[in-house]
């Protein structure tokens, strides 16, 4: 199964519950997307996918203004599980495909 589609992440970050959407897209075995959330959207930046698990980086706006935030995770079927990694240290985060 591939991992393209739009995914809702539910994230704990140090500024309460984020819940962005994450859109991934597959042509011809090359993957794009963005990351939506309440700061806006961000393109996401080194993009891997390998079999059912990912990782890309994006730049979010926070409070304390623009930081990198790198995830990977791994797709089962309609679930996605993984790590987020900021300054702060690396956190847990789930996905559900919509």
């Amino acid at each position: 199964m591939s991992v393209a589609g739009t995914w809702k992440l539910t994230m704990q970050t140090p500024f309460g519950v984020q819940t962005p959407t994450l859109e991934l897209r597959e042509e011809n075995g090359a993957y794009t997307g963005e990351l939506d959330g309440a700061s806006g959207k961000s393109e996401l930046e080194n993009l891997s996918v390998s079999g059912n698990d990912l990782s890309f980086d994006a730049q979010v706006a926070t409070p304390m203004g623009k930081f990198k935030i790198g995830f990977s995770a791994t797709v089962n079927g309609d679930t996605m599980s993984g790590k987020f990694k900021t300054m702060m240290g690396s956190t847990d985060f789930t996905g559900e495909r919509q």
